[in-house]
């Protein structure tokens, strides 16, 4: 969004990190009347896993950022909506097998505090420091989500959730500079940022602390203990300690040097089975997806739902956009058809964003969540290997489906 300055008051999230600092003295340097606001995502001594490491611990610190910016600073405690709309789904799909994307709806329950705090200060805007853009469509007036000039830091998939009443009041001081722009602005604000841990693991989900959170969150008869059978031979590898500790796609499942039981480094996770606390490791190479069943689908303003669409989806915050058609259906639902097969698992829950465009200039076209991924075809569909003919009972809980999707997906 383009506003012009003026004495406009605009409230802007703080993070105390160097990004959200800059764009806040960006905004002030416009000429708005800046407020900050820091939420508490977690209370004192609440176990947070890997969200430590971009939940505000310290407000103190904001707020000594803040008076160096001359700009009030306000805490918001927001851990009982945090947990409502973050926390609960996340462990609630951890404990289903799913995936999650909890940064994608950190980032709705944000907007929504701001754009409700901004009322009391008779605005409506309101800031943050991501790197996207916001711009208005001067044809039809409503406001459209674009990648950043950035394009390696861009975050317009984590903003993809946002509706048009967000939108429209959102200004991103960032939108048009890149990481390094920024870090040399923050050289000249001699402040003390807070600290970013830069975790190993290659997304949230897939961080070893997050079972520490679902420990803390979920009942005891809810982390289910089961078994770890070897998808391809059908036997049973050993006994595991509750389905919370593992997530499709995860590799190198190696157990205690010591152990006799050992799972060959190569294998992954494709499959678990919640209610059992049944799960499947086979080779990854056997695995291919061309098409997916979306639920949710949220489209931008002004997409012509009538026709196939020819876009690029992003799997991941960091994915590569792929090449695909997208089939919009009935009640928020889509079919996504790839060019061709891929190698690989689409999870349940996985978060997919659409765009137009593959490369820069590129606008958000819709988001959805996956139902279900595979090999489909008019009249049937599978989403894991097919199996040697005397399978038992388990072969169903891996890869067969209820026919209701199919009918609710037809080409």
């Amino acid at each position: 969004m383009t506003e012009k300055a003026g004495s406009k008051t605009v409230l802007i999230a703080m993070t105390g990190g160097v990004e959200s600092t800059v764009a806040a003295y960006l905004l002030k340097k416009q000429g708005y009347k800046c407020i900050g606001i820091g939420l508490q995502l977690f209370a004192d001594g609440e176990e947070s896993g890997p969200f430590a490491d971009i939940a505000v611990l310290d407000l103190n610190k904001i707020k000594k950022i803040c008076q160096f910016l001359d700009i009030p600073f306000y805490a918001v405690n927001a851990t009982d909506i945090f947990a409502d709309k973050v926390l609960d789904p996340l462990v609630g799909r951890i404990l289903s097998g799913q995936t999650f994307e909890p940064l994608v709806y950190l980032n709705a329950v944000l907007l929504e505090i701001l754009m409700e705090k901004a009322q009391k200060f008779q605005t409506t805007l309101v800031a943050t420091a991501h790197y996207a853009k916001v711009l208005k469509n001067q044809k039809t007036g409503s406001y459209e989500l674009f990648v950043a000039n950035d394009l390696e830091y861009d975050q317009s998939y984590s903003l993809a959730k946002l509706e048009q009443r967000h939108l429209e009041n959102l200004i991103l001081p960032l939108s048009e500079i890149r990481k390094k722009e920024v870090e040399k602005i923050g050289d000249l604000i001699k402040v003390e940022f807070l600290p970013r841990i830069k975790t190993k693991a290659d997304h949230i989900m897939h961080d070893p602390r997050m079972a520490n959170l679902v420990e803390a969150r979920a009942p005891r008869d809810l982390k289910r203990l089961g078994t770890i059978y070897d998808y391809g031979n059908e036997g049973s590898i050993c006994e595991h300690k509750g389905i919370h500790h593992y997530y499709v796609g995860q590799n190198n499942l190696q157990f205690d040097k010591k152990s006799e039981i050992q799972i060959d480094p190569l294998k992954q996770v494709i499959s678990i089975v919640s209610y059992k606390g049944n799960i499947f490791v086979d080779y990854p190479t056997k695995l291919k997806y061309q098409h997916a069943l979306v639920v949710q689908f949220s489209a931008s303003a002004n997409l012509d739902m009538s026709v196939p669409i020819l876009c690029f989806v992003k799997m991941a915050p960091k994915g590569e956009k792929i090449s695909c058609r997208l089939h919009l259906k009935n009640n928020n639902m889509a079919l996504v058809e790839f060019d061709e097969p891929r190698s690989g698992l689409l999870v349940a829950g996985q978060f997919l964003v659409f765009y137009n465009r593959q490369l820069d200039k590129g606008k958000v076209i819709g988001s959805a969540l996956v139902e279900v991924g595979g090999m489909f075809s008019e009249f049937s569909y599978n989403t894991l290997p097919e199996k040697r003919e005397g399978k038992d009972d388990e072969k169903e809980d891996t890869y067969d489906q209820s026919a209701d999707n199919l009918d609710r997906m037809r080409f």
